[in-house]
């Protein structure tokens, strides 16, 4: 499963999508950018009421919990969160920290097919099954049924916390 980002990734990935969306006119108000910071800061599922607690913390004004959401809303449009209705919550794409090697173009959309979460650290790892989701999804659509969310949410234990139970025994 993923670790936090490191400073200088996560420095160089809000530069990348801040330029992505300069480049499609999209406008960063100092909010989002602030939700932007505290979001690439997050391991695992993020929480709204988590993103709401650090926002509160650099402010002096009291933030309703709608801001938060409207935020993390703004930011799954571009692409940068997946909100995952399943688990209540959001998680930062790998796509957004571009990690799908050398030939991927700028410009290519990603699709996650599946979301492992650890029910004791927390962590999240997508997962593609382009076949068999492919496949899926086709016979989805030539059932006439629209899909709401595309995500697939299991749940379990990640290998670092099975190891660990396991040198606990």
């Amino acid at each position: 499963m993923t670790d936090k980002l490191a400073w200088s990734t996560r420095t160089t990935e809000k530069t990348r999508i801040l330029a992505q969306c300069e480049a499609q006119g999209v406008t960063i108000t100092q909010l989002r950018a602030q939700v932007l910071d505290i979001v690439l800061s997050m391991s695992g599922v993020i929480k709204a009421y988590q993103v709401l607690a650090h926002m509160q913390q650099s402010s002096h004004n009291t933030i309703a919990p709608p801001t938060a959401y409207r935020a993390l809303d703004f930011w799954t449009e571009q692409g940068i969160l997946h909100k995952i209705p399943a688990i209540n919550g959001y998680i930062l794409c790998r796509h957004a920290q571009h990690d799908c090697g050398e030939q991927c173009q700028p410009d290519h959309i990603h699709h996650s097919d599946f979301v492992l979460v650890c029910n004791q650290c927390g962590a999240v790892d997508e997962q593609s099954m382009s076949p068999e989701w492919l496949a899926l999804r086709q016979r989805v659509a030539d059932s006439g049924f629209i899909l709401n969310d595309e995500h697939i949410v299991l749940t379990g234990m990640c290998s670092q916390c099975r190891t660990q139970n396991e040198n606990f025994k």
